[in-house]
């Protein structure tokens, strides 16, 4: 069966970051990489970008004084803040209440509540997979994870973060962790499907994630919720669940900056220790660094090895439904509006 949604342009609540100096210039790469587009900054504004997503739109903006400010609807709103949270801050970080869609959102259970959190890595990177991770946590679990700083991956090093996914290998069982890849072939090949069916980013990032979700709860696993990041409707995930997993009644909770919750937080550090893993194993397959985000140093590496192996090689090491592609070789990225 193929499921079509539509999302609901919902009005999101403005959002303040911190920005450190070195990410900013990177971060306006990353967003004009996902379509964003440049506008110009007013008084006391480093740069200014609009995204676009279906008939959603969303404003971000950078000031000198280091903080960025988001607004806008979903879903573009939730594919910006996605980008945002991989190099900055939010300005007061604290546990939010879930997403619903009545007027009264939803209360978030405890996190050492038996459940699952599932988190991804790669979506803003044009090199790499997109990767997505689930981990089951109890309270037993839930209580070591955090007495081993398990924390959200954006806010530790790459060397920190490879040193907490071994714990958390340790930690947690293997059949109560799950890690889906995506290579970058493959999701190009998902990427054109789904939007010749009419359907964009977050449709792909569902699959993805109850993919994680359903390796779990074919381990016999009965969380009492599953909670996730906020990056659209959570009908996106539901409608995707396997037919016994929506019968059993289990809720499907969606937050924004939802790494607060350990389970969640284990969640994005395996997925980004895999997806640094990736990216290590292409770079000595390569003879090269592949590096990460969308940053001028992609353009390099994305032009050199189409000098060595040809355009259509990038298919095997990127995502190239992304603008970026349009730098490397114009005119095979996604068309210029």
């Amino acid at each position: 069966m193929v499921y079509l949604e539509l999302v609901s342009r919902e009005l999101r609540p403005t959002t303040t970051f911190v920005i450190q100096k070195a990410d900013q210039k990177g971060l306006l790469q990353r967003l004009q990489a996902i379509g964003g587009a440049e506008l110009s900054p007013g008084p006391y504004e480093f740069w200014r970008v609009k995204l676009s997503e279906g008939t959603s739109q969303a404003t971000a903006i950078m000031y000198r004084s280091g903080k960025l400010v988001l607004a806008g609807h979903a879903p573009a709103f939730d594919h910006a803040i996605a980008i945002t949270e991989a190099v900055g801050k939010p300005l007061t970080p604290r546990r939010p209440a879930a997403h619903a869609t009545t007027a009264a959102a939803a209360e978030v259970p405890p996190e050492t509540d038996p459940h699952i959190g599932t988190d991804e890595a790669g979506k803003g990177d044009f090199f790499g997979p997109l990767v997505t991770a689930g981990v089951y946590v109890d309270e037993r679990t839930a209580k070591l994870l955090r007495t081993l700083s398990v924390r959200d991956s954006k806010l530790v090093s790459d060397r920190e973060l490879r040193g907490l996914a071994t714990n958390i290998r340790q930690v947690v069982e293997d059949e109560k962790r799950a890690v889906i890849i995506v290579a970058p072939k493959r999701y190009n090949e998902l990427y054109k499907q789904m939007r010749s069916e009419g359907k964009n980013l977050n449709t792909l990032l569902a699959w993805a994630h109850t993919r994680a979700i359903e390796d779990l709860i074919g381990h016999g696993l009965k969380p009492r919720f599953i909670l996730s990041d906020q990056f659209g409707d959570k009908r996106y995930i539901e409608s995707r669940l396997m037919v016994d997993t929506r019968l059993s009644g289990v809720p499907v909770l969606q937050m924004h900056r939802a790494e607060a919750d350990v389970a969640v937080a284990a969640a994005s550090i395996l997925a980004r220790d895999a997806f640094l893993q990736w990216l290590e194993q292409a770079g000595k397959t390569l003879g090269l660094t592949v590096p990460k985000g969308a940053s001028p140093k992609v353009i390099e590496t994305g032009k050199l090895l189409v000098s060595r192996l040809g355009a259509d090689a990038l298919k095997d090491y990127a995502k190239i439904s992304f603008k970026t592609m349009n730098q490397i070789v114009p005119g095979l990225g996604p068309p210029v509006a």
